[in-house]
């Protein structure tokens, strides 16, 4: 349960507990007992969304102290986020409230431009100040959620009654006729990734101003992206101001990029076999990165390198200011969400695989593997359809390491990732190419 999880995350005892006719409810014996108490989602309730002042005393009965540390809900006006503040002698932002506090004040403080926003989400018409408030200081807005629905329907685009929020279209034009008097421009999405109604399974792309019935849009298209990528390139948040100087002890080097690096074992253990090489890391999690480079530092590593970043979106600007020449691209086990049709698109994007293709020296290599065969092969089909002509998979018939299916039985670097040493430990296959940027190799 919730509460189990809760427990021995906190090293507390928490217990659920249930609000009915005004009052929290709990066995006793387990109330005296707990440390924490926890209430089921409060939305269930009109008089939490109605910030209901009984509602809320009733909520704070016995409570002294009301710390809000739920940073993405603090906009909405509810019971349980303004109404108990009333009733508590003390009120005060939590860690994690103060953390997005943080980033948002960082967000709208920069000096660099073009700055350009990207909005997500719904409600609209409850957000109309803080867009305009955007509108006011970027130099663009990019809109990938429900309220990019609002936007087209302002437009005059036709768009599924379904997608449209009451109320919001008033709104949707002041804020588009403000744009215009500022001469920002406003993206939507062109196009969309859309799911069947009655096949979840079966997905299909559709033009933003076509998505049939039945359909229903999950994720952007790849006119979208192209168009959405080509403004945040202009961007002087990017490239990356990086000291290739500083970073590496030679950055004339051949340059080996992992994406995706996770730990970074397998970039440690390449970069101590080669010397002659520079390697760097590009992953999306900042703590794991924060702990290679303490790595880096500590084993004198002069020829490692990591970056916490979105390669999709960054890639291009970050290597192509590298001075020496990119020999080698890996991308080894990206975890794709099977379970939403909506995400098994987003581990690769074409706007990533052109610009690998890009910045690869001739005869560069591309490694890919996975422990699932679907990934890698969706990979291949991907480097393949928008590689520009230039990839090709390295395929020896006559090379004793193809095995069946044209996979590669073993990893040509002899140095294996974490996560394919435990694949291999378990005794499952690892699935495994290798593409090329020449002329010499075969197309398959």
């Amino acid at each position: 349960s919730v509460a189990e999880f809760l427990s021995s995350v906190l090293q507390l005892k928490v217990v659920p507990a249930k609000f009915v006719s005004g009052h929290v409810q709990s066995k006793m014996e387990d109330r005296e007992k707990s440390n924490v108490l926890l209430l089921e989602n409060l939305s269930h309730f009109k008089e939490e969304l109605a910030n209901c002042s009984k509602f809320a005393e009733k909520l704070s009965s016995g409570v002294d102290i009301f710390v809000n540390d739920a940073f993405s809900q603090s906009h909405k006006i509810f019971a349980s986020t303004v109404g108990v503040a009333r009733f508590c002698c003390a009120c005060v932002a939590g860690f994690h409230f103060e953390k997005g506090l943080y980033q948002l004040k960082k967000a709208i403080r920069t000096n660099k431009r073009p700055y350009i926003a990207i909005i997500g989400g719904g409600n609209l018409l409850d957000k109309a100040a803080a867009l305009h408030f955007l509108a006011s200081t970027c130099d663009g807005l990019v809109f990938v959620g429900m309220m990019a629905f609002q936007i087209m329907h302002a437009l005059g685009l036709p768009v599924p009654m379904k997608l449209v929020e009451n109320g919001a279209l008033e709104k949707a034009l002041n804020l588009i006729n403000f744009a215009k008097f500022r001469s920002i421009p406003i993206l939507f999405p062109k196009d969309f990734w859309c799911m069947n109604d009655h096949l979840p399974e079966k997905l299909e792309i559709f033009p933003a101003h076509c998505i049939l019935d039945g359909w229903l849009p999950v994720d952007l298209g790849p006119k979208s992206l192209d168009e959405i990528y080509a403004l945040l390139s202009e961007c002087e948040a990017y490239p990356f101001e990086i000291d290739w100087n500083a970073t590496y002890a030679d950055p004339a080097r051949p340059l080996v990029v992992d994406i995706g690096s996770g730990n970074g074992l397998f970039l440690f253990r390449m970069a101590r076999r080669r010397k002659d090489t520079n390697f760097l890391g590009l992953e999306i999690n900042e703590k794991l990165v924060s702990r290679c480079l303490d790595s880096v530092h500590s084993s004198g590593i002069k020829n490692g390198y990591f970056i916490a970043t979105n390669a999709t979106s960054t890639f291009r600007s970050i290597v192509s200011s590298y001075p020496g020449e990119l020999v080698l691209v890996s991308i080894q086990c990206p975890n794709p969400d099977f379970n939403k049709p909506e995400h098994r698109w987003r581990m690769l994007q074409r706007s990533l695989v052109e610009a690998i293709a890009d910045l690869l020296t001739s005869d560069g290599k591309v490694f890919l593997q996975s422990d699932i065969e679907a990934v890698v092969v969706r990979m291949k089909e991907q480097f393949l359809q928008y590689g520009k002509g230039e990839l090709a998979v390295v395929h020896n018939q006559d090379d004793a390491n193809i095995g069946q299916g044209g996979w590669l039985k073993e990893n040509p670097f002899g140095v294996r990732s974490d996560w394919e040493q435990h694949v291999r430990d378990r005794g499952a296959p690892m699935y495994r190419l290798m593409l090329s940027k020449s002329t010499s190799t075969e197309l398959e």
